[in-house]
């Protein structure tokens, strides 16, 4: 009952494939901000991700275990993983619909997030990125970008979600950059989870009810404190070298 318990749900790119160290995913992100900017509460901030799941796999997550741990909001990050999996527009509403009359029949804040992916949004795409969005494919070795009027369906489904607490369309969340964000099609870099956390900490805040719980000062507080100028170099190197060479800077003990 001291804690408010944020579950955070979708795939790859909610688990943090590809990013430098579980510090650096989104929920862990959202953690330090969290943990900064709201110091005295607790808030507990629970990386849900599962490599290739789709929204029936989230679906099936929340009835068969989350449930079970007291949540208080659960953050759905979609898109990407029913995109290749060929799920239909009305297919993705009504798993998200059934998630947020789950949350509301058990007193949880559920938001909806729609992902970005390269070629989806208006990002002016280096090389590389290009080519990530030419040759992205289904998971019936289809070019994904031929999907990409599925994917205004499933913009314009997440606009007419109404059973929801909040929804979220962050297929813009990189529009105003041009430095390389993109690792692949969906898999961003650490600079990429920042802004992603960024923009997602705006709409949770609107969520966070008057009467948070107190926080108590833990051992874990004070490692969470310590690390920020870690994380502060991962952020600042994350521009520059790729994630399989800043996981081998780091792998040293020392």
């Amino acid at each position: 009952d001291s804690t408010y318990r944020i579950f955070m749900l979708g795939g790859s790119t909610m688990f943090g494939y590809g990013a430098t160290s579980d510090k650096t995913t989104i929920p862990g992100y959202l953690k330090e901000f969290f943990y900064r900017d709201y110091e005295e509460y607790d808030i507990e901030i629970i990386n849900s991700g599962i490599q290739g799941a789709d929204s029936f796999d989230e679906l099936n997550l929340i009835k068969t275990k989350l449930l079970n741990y007291s949540p208080n909001m659960i953050i759905i990050y979609d898109g990407w993983n029913d995109l290749r999996e060929r799920n239909s527009a009305s297919t993705i509403y009504n798993n998200w619909d059934s998630m947020c009359k789950l949350g509301k029949e058990s007193g949880i804040d559920v938001m909806v997030v729609l992902q970005p992916i390269a070629g989806f949004g208006d990002k002016v795409l280096t090389k590389q990125e290009t080519e990530f969005s030419k040759s992205g494919k289904d998971y019936g070795n289809n070019l994904l970008i031929n999907s990409y009027g599925k994917y205004q369906k499933y913009t314009k489904n997440l606009e007419n979600l109404d059973s929801c607490e909040m929804s979220v369309n962050l297929r813009g969340v990189f529009d105003n950059e041009s430095a390389p964000i993109y690792w692949d099609q969906g898999h961003v870099s650490d600079k990429g989870n920042n802004l992603i956390a960024k923009a997602l900490q705006e709409k949770m805040i609107q969520l966070l009810p008057k009467n948070l719980p107190k926080s108590i000062q833990t051992e874990e507080n004070y490692e969470n404190k310590n690390s920020q100028t870690e994380i502060q170099i991962r952020y600042v190197l994350s521009n520059y070298k790729t994630p399989m060479m800043i996981n081998k800077i780091f792998s040293f003990e020392n």
